[in-house]
């Protein structure tokens, strides 16, 4: 049997607009990678990508449902997760090298380690 990487269980996620009205992004949303799978969320803007890798990477909590990572419960940013935003995230004053030594060091990883 395929051990679950991914879980998400019946997930609600809830936004409040800037005019104050409840938009729901994800509604009763059941989702599983189990290990080895390679998936791909696709879909039309605004259907839940973004909120989906969020929900993921901890970046954002569930409204409500589980969201399972390895088994454990998500419950802030887990520095082993790697995940790329759609817009460009660089620092155009640093170099390649310094654009990917950033988010070791960052985390507290001296500039050597993070370099090598």
């Amino acid at each position: 049997m395929a051990q679950s990487v991914i879980e998400l269980v019946h997930v609600n996620r809830r936004f409040v607009t800037p005019d104050g009205k409840s938009l729901t992004a994800l509604r009763d949303f059941t989702m599983t990678v189990e290990r080895g799978q390679f998936v791909a969320i696709v879909g039309p803007t605004g259907c839940g990508k973004s909120t989906t890798l969020n929900l993921i990477t901890g970046l954002a909590p569930a409204s409500s449902g589980q969201v399972l990572v390895m088994g454990k419960p998500v419950s802030g940013i887990d520095p082993r997760i790697g995940f790329v935003f759609q817009a460009d995230a660089l620092f155009p004053w640093k170099s390649v090298l310094g654009n990917v030594m950033a988010g070791p060091v960052f985390r507290g990883q001296s500039k050597a380690d993070a370099k090598a």
